[in-house]
């Protein structure tokens, strides 16, 4: 029997492990109950994740062409259900940005993103909303729309299923017997220096491709030492839990910033006139929370940064060894 290396066997291990996890959060998210379908989709994307960034672990040990084609075709399955992801955090989000609007303008802030969404006007109810705006002081019972209720989405998972089949099994069937524990080690320091070093650049005038190439370096680095929780030691758990913290800030502020941006693109069809108030309020307080949120963002990774990282790698590898 062809030997095995204690690196190839912890990467199978943990393959196999989210690639379960995965078949589980597949059949929740095809559950009838929506909030099951909502969270189902959610694990999904998470396993995905994980199950990309331990391909990414085995550099050295799997021929690279071999993995990018494989994280590719993993990276346009979760792609697929991405719009049903954004569109649940956007309205997410957006309750929780104007639940901190002054009490006395959340009705209008309300108006206003429904108006901006197309959810408040539609043929048969254009004279209603029109009156509701006029006194929009006076408006009772403006809510959010369920983003996540939208008709075609078990339509998408159903017509998924096959393929998400076809790549378990191939990821499940790769071989990579000459992995070694350096190697894996060494993967993780690539993901920190290409994190660290995107970080490093200005978060002045920073743009949304920069702003989403931090925030996935960020994310997959936690992910890796989150793969090594149980061979980095008390260094690796530390490291571990401000890289979580930090991912999760880059997260919020994605979801803010997708939200602003949401705005210019559609509030030009509406009547500046008879809008402007409730338009006014829901851009300062997006742009306020954006603002504090980038803040947040920025302290927490610099934070996450300031450790060395080298005893950790040598642990990981050390205990690698010992498997």
């Amino acid at each position: 029997m062809k030997h095995v290396s204690p690196a190839a066997k912890f990467i199978h291990h943990v393959l196999h492990q989210e690639c379960e996890s995965l078949r589980g959060r597949w059949t929740q998210a095809l559950g009838a109950a929506p909030q099951d379908q909502v969270e189902g989709i959610r694990g999904f994307r998470r396993a995905v994740k994980k199950i990309r960034c331990a391909l990414l672990l085995t550099a050295g040990g799997l021929c690279a062409q071999k993995r990018e084609a494989l994280d590719k075709r993993w990276a346009a399955l979760a792609r697929r259900l991405g719009t049903f992801r954004d569109l649940d955090a956007r309205e997410k989000k957006i309750k929780s940005i104007i639940a901190g609007v002054p009490a006395m303008h959340q009705q209008a802030a309300w108006l206003a993103w429904n108006m901006v969404c197309g959810a408040a006007v539609d043929a048969n109810n254009g004279a209603k909303v029109g009156a509701a705006i006029d006194a929009i002081s006076g408006a009772k019972s403006v809510e959010p729309v369920d983003a996540m209720s939208e008709p075609n989405r078990h339509e998408v998972l159903h017509g998924m299923s096959c393929d998400m089949e076809h790549m378990l099994c191939d990821t499940e069937k790769i071989k990579f017997p000459h992995l070694t524990p350096e190697m894996v080690a060494g993967s993780i320091e690539h993901l920190w220096n290409r994190a660290r070093a995107q970080a490093d650049k200005s978060w002045v005038d920073r743009d949304e491709a920069w702003l989403h190439s931090l925030r996935k370096r960020v994310q997959r680095t936690h992910i890796a030492f989150r793969l090594m929780r149980a061979h980095s030691g008390e260094r690796g758990e530390q490291l571990e839990k401000r890289f979580d913290a930090a991912a999760k800030a880059m997260g919020e502020l994605r979801d803010i910033s997708m939200i602003r941006m949401v705005l210019p693109a559609h509030t030009q069809a509406m009547d500046p006139a008879r809008h402007s108030l409730a338009l006014e309020f829901l851009h300062a307080h997006i742009a306020r929370t954006e603002s504090q949120a980038a803040i947040y963002a920025r302290q927490l990774v610099e934070k996450a940064f300031k450790p060395t990282i080298e005893k950790t790698l040598r642990h990981i590898a050390l205990h690698i060894h010992a498997l």
